[in-house]
């Protein structure tokens, strides 16, 4: 589900953790990444001060799709925003929300892992990477009719997105692991747009085959399609970012990652199913039969990551993969640009066990 865009100029991301040796962070970076990260969890504050919560925000997402929108939505019907002080949370569905974040027209911004780091590293704007929301990754080519192998790829046209993104690069590494040599044995082409997008220009013809998602299944299927590769992985693969909200009022992002977590808590449990996608049609979602099938896959605990937390080893190695990508530069500690203490004050208050643990980042 990862959409990297190799973002350049953008913005930056600074982490905290000084314990972990991670530097870097402008001006707008907050005090708290010039201390020792927490080390144990009598460290951690679980009280919210709603007096000092911004009631409204304005976040951005980059993706239109249900998934990347249900936490607030849930949150603010189940009146978990209001528990934590935040009145409103209107969401700005951006292609690209880094540049709104830096300029201070967004609050707080999901957006891919990677991207964030690299314009983090970059621009040293105090930009923080907060929480992840995403932490599996379907890595599969759906084809058109008639193609059935590897063989049967020999000279046709696909695309996994814009040139330089992560969806282009892991769709080239799919290929090779599957005997394919990118642009001899195909013709790659870089396109706009998300995965849907990409769906409709297989089925269209555009196309002959492109990087989509597990809810693309049956789609492709009706129209004589398939998955002809498809391969799944744990990635901390896009997740909550804030800028001058954690000097202007850091109780604000934890209050925001409480009821956001909460709501996830709500959500990933499959019992729930009926209801989130009720309200997801109610609040103008298209979620057609195929889209609710996959709701199970898209919202499992550890791929809709229900804690907000990850593995440092596998950040390290996404991280590192970037790096080999060349999308994320090279030398890059994710440590020097992540915030992890209103993650872990979340996490206290909801009953949720460290994710990373206190002293293992």
């Amino acid at each position: 589900m990862h959409r990297s865009k190799q973002l350049l100029s953008v913005f930056s991301l600074t982490v905290l953790l000084a314990a972990c040796g991670g530097g870097g962070g402008g001006a707008a970076a907050p005090n708290a990444a010039n201390k020792s990260a927490p080390a144990s969890a009598d460290d951690i504050d679980a009280t919210i001060d709603t007096s000092k919560v911004k009631h409204n925000l304005v976040v951005g997402v980059d993706n239109p799709y249900y998934l990347f929108h249900e936490d607030i939505l849930v949150a603010q019907d189940k009146g978990y925003f209001k528990e934590v002080g935040i009145d409103n949370v209107e969401i700005k569905t951006i292609e690209d929300p880094l540049p709104a974040l830096i300029g201070g027209s967004l609050d707080m911004a999901l957006y891919d892992s990677d991207t964030t780091i690299a314009a983090a590293k970059k621009s040293n704007t105090g930009v923080r990477f907060l929480s992840v929301y995403l932490g599996g990754e379907a890595n599969i080519l759906g084809v058109g009719k008639g193609i059935n192998t590897a063989a049967d790829l020999k000279g046709k046209t696909i695309t996994g997105g814009q040139f330089n993104s992560r969806n282009d690069a892991i769709l080239r590494e799919l290929l090779v692991k599957n005997g394919v040599t990118p642009d001899k044995d195909v013709k790659i082409v870089s396109t706009g747009g998300q995965s849907n997008e990409r769906l409709q220009s297989v089925i269209a013809g555009v196309v002959d085959g492109a990087s989509v998602q597990l809810r693309h299944r049956e789609l492709l299927e009706k129209a004589g399609g398939k998955f002809l590769f498809e391969e799944t992985r744990r990635v901390p693969q896009n997740g909550w970012a804030a800028n001058k909200l954690l000097t202007e009022s850091p109780e604000t992002v934890t209050a925001f990652l409480t009821a956001t977590l909460k709501a996830r808590q709500f959500i990933t449990n499959q019992a729930n199913k009926d209801e989130v996608l009720a309200l997801m049609v109610k609040k103008g979602f298209d979620v057609p039969p195929e889209f609710a099938n996959a709701y199970s896959a898209e919202n499992a605990p550890d791929y809709h990551v229900a804690d907000g937390g990850f593995d440092p080893a596998d950040m390290d190695k996404f991280i590192q993969d970037q790096i080999g990508f060349k999308s994320v530069p090279e030398g890059t500690d994710w440590r020097a640009f992540t915030y992890l203490e209103p993650l872990w004050r979340a996490q206290k208050i909801l009953g949720l066990p460290f994710r990373p643990a206190l002293g293992n980042v």
